[in-house]
């Protein structure tokens, strides 16, 4: 399996897909994977098990990710600090749903 990752502010067809499926990149990652699509705490839950256990950050990852409850309430935690970072930093959201007044952090 290879893993690629594309630049959510560039307009492409994942792009057009996420946004059709109404999910807000601004506040979850999206795997995906065998025509399906994973947001949020499930994208990062499906990645811990799918990886390689080979090297510490990975068997880390997947200790953490493994179980579904952890792997929501840890995101949640990892999610707001990025936001945090990224509104300290002066970052604008993508704004993908092209919502109204949600240009920032």
């Amino acid at each position: 399996m290879i893993l690629y990752g594309i630049v959510a502010r560039n307009k492409n067809a994942i792009m057009d897909e996420i946004t059709a499926k109404g999910l807000d990149i601004d506040q979850g990652m999206v795997l995906r994977m065998d025509d399906r699509l994973y947001y949020g705490s499930d994208a990062i839950h499906a990645l811990a098990l799918i990886s390689s256990r080979s090297r510490i950050f990975n068997r880390i990852n997947y200790w953490i990710f493994r179980s579904r409850i952890f792997s929501v309430w840890f995101y949640s935690i990892l999610r707001f600090f990025r936001n945090q970072l990224l509104k300290l930093l002066g970052k604008t959201k993508i704004n993908n749903l092209e919502l109204p007044n949600n240009q920032k952090f």
